[in-house]
């Protein structure tokens, strides 16, 4: 084996789990598995507590789990921790049926969901080549804007502050007839809108 793969399968540690057969449709799991991949677990737990899914604690049972499991089986820091991947993939469909007219059943199907997490350990000083160089440029953007507002100070003449306060005040007739125009041309049909 060359050196160069053994020191990267050294250094990248990885530690996952699952959950399986979860009572909630992937698509709507999927809505709050998308919030937290890339983030470190503990800031996605934050993020998932404030999150009003019914997903949400079903994610964060999962990620203590992958917390648990890197801690105890690979003595690993849980400061460390970020979700390299999260995957909600469809699981068993449960059929049940609704009665419907003239003696006719409606199929309504059940869905579940299973979820993979893989937790990877990235230590501070490491930081991934993607997020560095997504933060400098982030710095260069910053630094060009600070370069054009003070160009735009320097052009732009000054403008009375009564003129930039210019407000138009109406009576309460004109409030109501401007209210029923409105009204007018959302609910005419003919104009096609």
């Amino acid at each position: 084996m060359p050196k160069a793969l053994a020191n990267k399968t050294e250094s990248a540690k990885l530690v996952s789990a699952h959950a399986r057969d979860l009572h909630i449709a992937p698509r709507k799991m999927r809505l709050v598995t998308n919030l937290v991949k890339n983030m470190n677990a503990l800031d996605a737990m934050v993020q998932l507590q404030h999150a009003n899914k019914k997903a949400a604690p079903m994610l964060i049972k999962l990620i203590q789990s992958a917390i648990a499991n890197a801690k105890n089986n690979f003595s690993l820091d849980p400061q460390h921790l970020y979700i390299k991947s999260i995957t909600a993939d469809m699981g068993k469909v449960m059929k049940r049926y609704f009665p419907r007219a003239r003696g006719s059943a409606f199929e309504i199907k059940r869905k579940m969901s299973h979820i993979n997490i893989v937790l990877e350990e990235r230590k501070k000083g490491k930081a991934s080549k993607a997020k560095a160089g997504f933060l400098n440029k982030v710095k260069s953007e910053e630094h060009k804007v600070e370069n054009v507002d003070q160009q735009k100070a320097v052009h732009e003449k000054p403008v009375k502050e009564e003129a930039k306060k210019t407000q138009v005040f109406r009576t309460d007739e004109q409030l109501k007839m401007s209210k029923a125009a409105n009204k007018r041309r959302l609910f005419n049909r003919k104009t096609g809108e």
